[in-house]
């Protein structure tokens, strides 16, 4: 899919420092960012259920979220 975005340009200039492969980049970057906001949300359910007795369910939701969002820092 092609997604047209506009970006500072000193942002810009960096991600091209950094990378041949802009795409690539910006699809990992969005990637973490989705993981991260899935984590924050299933952490908040469960503080949200904390106070009407934990279901065991949610335990394993904040477990598998944790897992899948483990970062890989093999570059």
């Amino acid at each position: 899919m092609r997604i047209t975005v506009r970006i500072p340009d000193d942002l810009g200039e960096d991600v091209k420092r950094r990378t041949d492969n802009v795409s690539a980049y910006v699809t990992d970057a969005l990637t973490e960012k989705l993981r991260r906001e899935k984590r924050d949300e299933a952490r908040r359910e469960l503080l949200r259920f904390a106070d009407t007795g934990l279901d065991a369910s949610l335990h394993d939701i904040n477990q598998r979220e944790r897992r899948e969002g483990d970062r890989d820092f093999s570059e």
